[in-house]
C-alpha cells in the first residue's frame, strides 16, 4: 500500500513587501488574507467599478489590504514586488506584461499556495470531470480515515487551508491556474482528458495541451503522474512526466486501474490486484464516471486507503450541483439539470449517459469551439432540439433538420417548448455544450433558472 509523505513548505518570502492581487474573485480576497497574514503590503485591484464588488471590498479591508477598483493603469499597482493573478485575468494582459518588465514576480494563487504548504497535493485536471473526481477522491480518504479537504477551482481555493496541517490536499486544478505557476509540484497529478475547451483562452489544442501538462512539470521521480490512457492526447503525456506514471483504462489490461468484465480493477502497488466495486455498483451512469472511479480508486491507493473505503465512497457518490441533477417531474416528463455541461465532450458524454427518448436543451456561447460533433451526436440521440443562445443558429444548420429543432428566446420559454415536444417517460435535458454568458452570470444561475422553470412548469400543471 502506498504511505503519505512529509513536506517541507518550499517558501516565499513576502514579509515587509509590496504584493499586489489582480482579481477580487474568491482566490483573490482568500490570498490576500493570507498574505497580510504574513507581513505582506497588499494591494487589491479589479477592472470592475466599486459598485459591483462593495461585498469583497469590504472583504478585503477588513483583512487588511487596499482595495482599488476600476483599474487600468500600471502606477494602480502601486510598484508590486509580487503580482498574484487571478484565474479570470488573462495572462497576457497589458498590466501583468508592464509587471514583468518592471521586474515583478508574477505567479497565481495556486503557486503562491503551493510555495506555503505543508501538505501533500494530489493535483487533478481535465477537461471534463475534475469535480467528480476531487470530490470522490476526498471521500476515499475521508472513509479511510485522512485529513483530505477537498479544494482549488471546485470552490474552496487552495490557500485558504495552507495555515493547516493536513493528511492530504485534493485540489481541482484548470489550465487558467496552471498557466502561472513556477514551482507547483502536486505529490500525485491526475489528467483525465482532453478535448477542445476554452478555445478564447487557448487558441489551438497544442497550447490547451502544454497548458494542462503543467500540473506534472515539476514533480519529481517520488511523485505519480496518473493518466487516462483511453484518451489519445492524455495517453501522449506518458513520456513527458519526470514523475512514476500510473494509467487508467476501461481497455487496456495492463492499466494500473482497469475494468475487467464488470469489476473496477486496481494493481497498485505493482503485483497487487484488488476488486474495489461491480459497475452496478456506481450510482452515475456512463462510461466516463466508470473512468472517473477508476481514476480515483487509483488516487487513493497511492495514499494508502483501502478498498473497502474507496467502494463505500463510490456508492454514496450523488451528482455534483447542476450535473446530471434531477430536477423534477411533470406528468411523466423528467427533467435534468446538466447546465455544468459547459463544452461538447461533456455534453455528449452526458446526452449518451441518460436512458431512453431525450428532448435536449442546448446552446450558449460556443468560446470559439466546434460544435459540428456535438451536433451531429445531439441530432442522432435527441427527439427535439431546443436551442438558446448566441450559438443557436449555429448548432441548428449543424444539425440540419429543421423540424427537430425549436428556438427559444429565453431559458423559461426552452423549457416549455422542451415540454411541449415530450411524451410521458420522456427526459427534456440541459446539456448546453457551451458557456453560459450573454444570457447568465456563470453555469450556477443558468441551472437555478432551469430549475426555477421546471417549478413553474409543475406549479401551471397542478403537480
Amino acid at each position: 500500500m502506498g504511505s503519505l509523505p512529509n513536506i517541507t513548505a518550499p517558501g516565499l518570502e513576502v514579509e515587509g513587501r509590496r504584493v499586489t492581487v489582480f482579481g477580487m474573485a474568491r482566490s483573490g480576497v482568500a490570498a490576500a488574507r493570507v498574505l497580510v497574514s504574513r507581513g505582506a503590503a497588499v494591494t487589491v485591484v479589479d477592472e470592475k467599478p466599486a459598485e459591483q464588488l462593495q461585498t469583497v471590498i469590504a472583504d478585503v479591508e477588513t483583512a487588511g489590504a487596499r482595495a482599488v477598483t476600476l483599474v487600468h493603469d500600471y502606477d494602480q499597482l502601486a510598484q508590486p514586488e509580487i503580482v498574484i493573478v487571478s484565474p479570470g485575468v488573462p495572462t497576457a494582459h497589458p498590466l501583468l506584461a508592464q509587471a514583468r518588465a518592471a521586474g515583478a514576480y508574477v505567479i497565481g494563487e495556486i503557486e503562491l499556495a503551493y510555495r506555503l504548504c505543508t501538505s501533500p497535493i494530489i493535483a487533478v485536471t481535465g477537461t471534463n470531470g475534475k469535480g467528480t473526481v476531487v470530490r470522490l477522491i476526498g471521500r476515499m480518504l475521508q472513509r479511510g480515515g485522512l485529513d483530505a479537504p477537498v479544494v482549488g477551482n471546485i470552490g474552496t481555493p487552495l490557500v485558504s487551508v495552507v495555515d493547516g496541517r493536513h493528511d492530504a490536499l485534493v485540489t481541482e486544478v484548470s489550465s487558467f491556474q496552471l498557466e502561472t505557476i513556477d514551482r507547483f509540484a502536486p505529490w500525485v497529478s491526475a489528467i483525465l482528458n482532453i478535448s477542445p475547451d476554452h478555445r478564447d483562452r487557448h487558441p489551438t489544442m497544442d497550447e490547451y495541451v502544454a497548458a494542462k501538462s503543467r500540473i506534472f512539470e515539476n514533480q519529481s521521480a517520488d511523485g505519480f503522474t496518473i493518466l487516462n490512457i483511453d484518451d489519445p492526447l492524455v495517453a501522449g503525456l506518458r513520456t513527458a512526466t519526470p514523475a512514476r506514471v500510473l494509467t487508467v483504462s476501461l481497455q487496456s489490461a495492463d492499466a494500473d486501474a482497469r475494468l475487467e468484465g464488470d469489476e473496477l480493477v486496481i494493481a497498485h502497488p505493482a503485483g497487487t490486484r484488488r476488486v474495489v466495486c461491480s459497475v452496478d455498483d456506481i450510482p452515475l451512469g456512463g462510461p466516463h464516471n466508470i473512468s472517473n472511479a477508476l481514476t480515483a480508486a487509483l488516487a487513493a491507493s497511492v495514499c494508502g486507503v483501502e478498498v473497502e473505503a474507496m467502494a463505500g465512497a463510490i456508492a454514496a457518490q450523488e451528482p455534483a450541483e447542476h450535473l446530471l441533477r434531477d430536477a423534477g417531474t411533470v406528468n411523466g416528463v423528467r427533467f435534468i439539470d446538466d447546465s455544468k455541461a459547459t463544452n461538447p465532450a461533456a455534453a455528449t458524454a452526458d446526452l449518451s449517459a441518460v436512458d431512453g427518448p431525450v428532448v435536449l436543451i442546448a446552446g450558449g456561447d460556443p468560446k470559439g469551439l466546434d460544435l459540428s460533433e456535438f451536433a451531429r451526436v445531439a441530432a442522432e440521440r435527441a427527439e427535439h432540439i431546443v436551442l438558446i443562445g448566441q450559438s443557436a443558429r449555429a448548432l441548428a444548420e449543424a444539425i440540419g433538420n429543421p423540424a427537430q429543432i425549436t428556438f427559444a428566446a429565453s431559458m423559461q420559454g426552452a423549457v416549455e417548448a422542451a415540454f411541449a415536444a415530450s411524451q410521458p417517460g420522456w427526459t427534456v435535458l440541459l446539456a448546453p455544450a457551451c458557456a453560459s454568458f450573454g444570457m447568465f452570470r456563470n453555469m450556477s444561475e443558468r441551472g437555478e433558472v432551469f430549475c426555477g422553470a421546471v417549478r413553474a412548469l409543475a406549479d401551471k400543471h397542478g403537480v
